[in-house]
């Protein structure tokens, strides 16, 4: 989910069909060659359902999802933790 939630704040607009692909990978096909094949949509969505739950992102009108401004300071402030620990 932190994940998700990073790609988002850093990209936005993202929707499920995106996060299919990239967290997609090699589908193996046995003796025949490996071709791409995408993600489970299930998870990303219900990841973006929990995510939508905590009020950390919210549907985009123009598509996909984007980071709520609560959910924006959430994770500044989580980054800020971490660059403090290291």
């Amino acid at each position: 989910a932190a994940s998700i939630a990073r790609k988002i704040y850093l990209r936005g607009g993202l929707g499920v069909g995106s996060f299919r692909r990239i967290y997609g990978g090699r589908k193996n096909n046995g003796s025949r060659p490996s071709h791409f094949g995408k993600s489970s949509g299930a998870i990303a969505r219900h990841i973006l359902q929990q995510l939508q739950n905590i009020s950390i992102v919210e549907v985009d009108p123009r598509g996909g999802r984007r980071i709520t401004s609560s959910g924006r300071r959430d994770l500044d402030q989580v980054a800020g933790r971490i660059a403090n620990v290291a």
